[in-house]
């Protein structure tokens, strides 16, 4: 009864995590219609004019890889790099095995003026952050019922199986199974509390100084440029803690960042 509960209890996180992910759709706005005519703004090279549509679609409720990449190309055809970045990211946190938009944000990184030294990872967080993003939560998800099933499926033959070689067999597919089941249930929640987290962001501004405490005129550490990617840690009042990919540390304006939401 117990291990009941338990599986109840795991298929409910699993589908909780599908049912999350599932980006919100547009009820009362045309759609198609929006989506062709910010295709054909984009295609005569008014950016603008696409991102404002875009934006109107992303106003009625959507939320999609494909929204974000097309509005990283518009700001990134706008020469907005800041801006194509966030969106960039946006999309890669819905999408994360995409290799358009993994293509995209690299090339637009590469005119981000500051060139930080990344403080490398410990080689096995490293390895599973990089399996992990070879599907998205949702895929993973699925993966893992499947799995689940399998090992529900050949445990009971296992339990039931009249055969001595018939029950090893259920034994050990259903123990393969249940590691499977573990381990892709940890890349969807992983890969689902990537989603959620809103505590990285990107500089939008030319230029921005970082501080060394929340006050105009506190001490300028260093200058960060467009295009910059910070780790929030704070807020205070119209400041931001942040930092950066080599570990320093400071505060900058929030009208000088927008978070990846």
């Amino acid at each position: 009864m117990r291990m009941k509960r338990i599986i109840y209890l795991y298929v409910g996180l699993l589908l909780g995590v599908l049912v999350g992910t599932i980006p919100a759709k547009a009820q009362t706005v045309d759609t198609d219609t929006l989506w062709e005519r910010a295709g054909t703004l984009y295609t005569a090279g008014d950016y603008n004019g696409a991102l404002m549509v875009y934006d109107s679609i992303s106003s009625a409720g959507w939320a999609s890889a494909k929204l974000f990449y097309n509005m990283g190309n518009a700001y990134f055809k706008s020469g907005k790099i800041g801006e194509a970045i966030l969106y960039y990211n946006k999309a890669q946190k819905l999408a994360p095995a995409d290799d358009d938009v993994a293509y995209n944000l690299a090339y637009a990184n590469s005119f981000v003026k500051d060139k930080i030294e990344v403080v490398p990872e410990f080689f096995l967080k490293e390895w599973l952050s990089k399996v992990s993003n070879l599907m998205s939560s949702d895929s993973w998800a699925i993966f893992s019922l499947v799995a689940l099933a399998l090992t529900l499926t050949f445990g009971l033959v296992y339990l039931l199986g009249a055969k001595r070689r018939v029950r090893k067999v259920g034994f050990v597919v259903a123990l393969v199974g249940a590691v499977v089941t573990i381990a892709t249930g940890g890349f969807a929640a992983a890969e689902r509390r990537d989603v959620l987290d809103c505590s990285e962001a990107v500089v939008v501004s030319s230029a921005a100084a970082v501080k060394s405490s929340p006050d105009r005129t506190s001490k300028d550490i260093f200058i960060l440029h467009e295009g910059t990617k910070v780790k929030v840690l704070d807020t205070y009042g119209a400041w931001n803690e942040i930092r950066i990919a080599d570990g320093n540390e400071g505060w900058i304006s929030s009208s000088a960042i927008i978070i990846i939401d």
